[in-house]
């Protein structure tokens, strides 16, 4: 499932996930919100893919037991995989 940070839901319906991606165009990120949501459905271990790691470390003040890692460039991305 996809969590929409817009509302912190996810659906099935593709109406629906439209909607929600077009309002996550202009609604404030409820990210606390969803790192939360993501740890009480069991998922500790988040991955932010992209330049700096703001939300990695972030996501580990938002939830008790949830690591944040930060995967900046191609050689992180390698380095956590096994692949150096």
């Amino acid at each position: 499932p996809v969590i929409h940070n817009a509302d912190v839901a996810s659906y099935t319906d593709p109406a629906a996930i439209r909607d929600a991606l077009v309002r996550q165009l202009y609604s404030p990120v409820r990210w606390t919100e969803t790192i939360r949501l993501l740890a009480a459905q069991g998922v500790l271990h988040q991955a932010e893919c992209g330049p700096g790691k703001v939300l990695a470390g972030l996501t580990k003040r938002c939830a008790d037991g949830v690591a944040g890692l930060a995967l900046a460039d191609a050689a992180a991305i390698e380095s956590n995989l096994g692949l150096e």
